[in-house]
């Protein structure tokens, strides 16, 4: 079900990308078409025409690459590039599409007067055009890539701009014996293997509707956001059913892909690492902070008690512990093993947390 909604998802985006193309592709290509060729009905609807199939052409391709491959698991390798060659071969990757698609749309559409289809000044301006849109746009994807997913939006939005209540479920993901493997393999060869496994656990939360919101040493901060989210003053939960599903599923995932990962990891550092996991969910205060170095910060007793509800599954024999609020907002487990843990008392808290954990999974 995850994976179906965000392929539809994901198939959406192309479409709106193709669409933005379109009015960017006309817009450009009559403006192009009455500097080059001069101000004429019949040019001025093929300038139309040519801009409308060049900028799908280009949009179409460009949102291709980036949806289902840049950004996908298959190019893993692509992004852990140095950011200097995935800039450079993004651009010039770009500027080739675009080009491409701006002399297919000269041969499908002529226009009365045009120059033919050749490298002439049309060819240099589009290049330039396309060299300058190319930086631009992926010096944006890097700014969004390093600020994380909905980020930056949220930002230039204002979303955030005065802080406001939202329920969220929090998924803590912490490598397992973490100091041991430090010390066992040295710092620099620790960080190759940590820098890894966030990679893979943050691919996981992503790909089940997740947003990695922080990397804390060994740990993993990652929520899911209520659908509609409850702006009141008093800051109480709103329940909606499996809007949290994924979380469960990327814990799943994650344990798939370090086991798929295994001769890899082990290759490489002579291990395999573990981790625990735990959920909880709640109402937070999400604001921005900060003016030197601004970021979306997450305040509230929902955080620091998942933070808490970790330190306590420090001490037990299980991989996955999830409080009652998380596991009413999960819904549906798929008929997991969830052993009740009954109260857990939380330093710092009056009322006791009532825990779950998960044993096994079918």
């Amino acid at each position: 079900m995850i994976q179906s909604d965000r392929k539809r998802r994901l198939l959406g985006l192309v479409a709106r990308f193709i669409a933005i193309g379109i009015v960017a592709g006309a817009i450009y290509g009559t403006t192009i078409t009455m500097i080059l060729v001069g101000w004429s009905p019949e040019a001025m609807a093929g300038g139309l025409l040519r801009g409308i199939v060049t900028g799908g052409l280009v949009s179409g391709l460009i949102s291709s690459f980036e949806l289902f491959y840049a950004n996908a698991s298959v190019g893993q390798s692509f992004r852990k590039l140095p950011f200097r060659w995935v800039l450079t071969w993004r651009v010039l990757l770009y500027a080739f599409v675009i080009v491409t698609c701006d002399k297919l749309g000269d041969w499908l559409v002529r226009i009365d007067n045009a120059a033919p289809v050749a490298f002439n000044i049309a060819t240099l301006v589009t290049l330039a055009v396309a060299l300058v849109f190319s930086f631009l746009v992926n010096l944006m994807f890097w700014i969004a890539q390093t600020l994380g997913p909905g980020v930056l939006p949220s930002f230039l939005g204002g979303r955030y701009h005065q802080p406001r209540f939202e329920t969220r479920l929090f998924l803590f993901i912490d490598m397992r014996g973490s100091s041991g493997i430090a010390e066992k393999i040295g710092d620099l060869d620790f960080h190759r293997l940590l820098n890894l496994f966030m990679t893979d656990m943050g691919d996981v939360v992503h790909r089940y509707g997740g947003r990695v919101h922080k990397y804390v040493g060994d740990e993993i901060i990652a929520t899911w956001i209520a659908p509609q989210q409850n702006e009141n003053k008093t800051g109480k939960t709103v329940r909606q059913d499996n809007w949290a599903q994924g979380a469960l599923q990327a814990v799943f995932a994650a344990q798939d892909r370090l086991t798929n990962q295994a001769a890899l990891y082990r290759r490489q550092f002579g291990l395999v690492p573990e981790f625990r996991a735990v959920l909880h969910a709640g109402p937070v205060v999400v604001g921005e902070m900060g003016e030197i170095k601004r970021e979306i910060a997450l305040l509230g007793d929902t955080i620091n008690t998942t933070a808490k509800l970790e330190q306590l599954a420090k001490a037990l024999p299980y991989d996955i512990v999830l409080s009652e609020a998380a596991l009413e907002v999960i819904g549906d487990t798929g008929g997991c093993d969830i052993l009740p843990l009954g109260p857990q008392a939380i330093p710092g808290k009056r009322q006791d947390i009532v825990a779950y954990a998960i044993r096994s999974r079918t």
